[in-house]
């Protein structure tokens, strides 16, 4: 499975396709490496692994950065409303490192647990500012999505 860059939200009861937020999505899914751990484990010889819930069935993400990412958090996602200015969630930090390195990264192993995504990450960028975005799988190819929200 691989990352099809559409980025797709819940809006008011309304699915609706960005293609604007497509560049962006294609630039965090580089930096942050975000990849099935089926795809893209096998790579590495050490990493760190975060089991985020006891649900099934359980889906490995590894995050495997281009560069080293300040802050970087796993977060649990329960959305709060939707509206012109964006999607909105209560989050809750389960997981936190001061910096994922380029040299191990991190397996997260998660339930996705229907439309609306229930977890996310976040990390500060090379300019000071916090960058959260969804972790999801589109529902129309299976494919792992990131999506900026607020």
């Amino acid at each position: 499975m691989k990352f099809n860059g559409i980025f797709s939200a819940l809006l008011l009861g309304t699915l609706f396709f960005t293609s604007s937020v497509f560049a962006q999505d294609q630039e965090v899914m580089k930096l942050t490496g975000a990849a099935y751990e089926e795809d893209a484990i096998s790579r590495y010889q050490a990493y760190d692994v975060f089991r985020a819930d006891d649900g099934e069935p359980q889906v490995g993400i590894v995050f495997a950065p281009s560069q080293p990412l300040r802050n970087f958090r796993v977060l649990a996602l329960t959305f709060k409303d939707a509206n012109d200015s964006g999607i909105f969630f209560d989050e809750k930090e389960i997981y936190r490192a001061e910096e994922l390195s380029v040299s191990r990264p991190l397996l997260v192993r998660l339930t996705f647990m229907g439309d609306i995504p229930n977890y996310g990450i976040s990390y500060e960028g090379s300019d000071g500012k916090v960058h959260k975005f969804t972790v999801g799988e589109s529902g129309m190819d299976g494919s792992l999505v990131l999506s900026p929200f607020n």
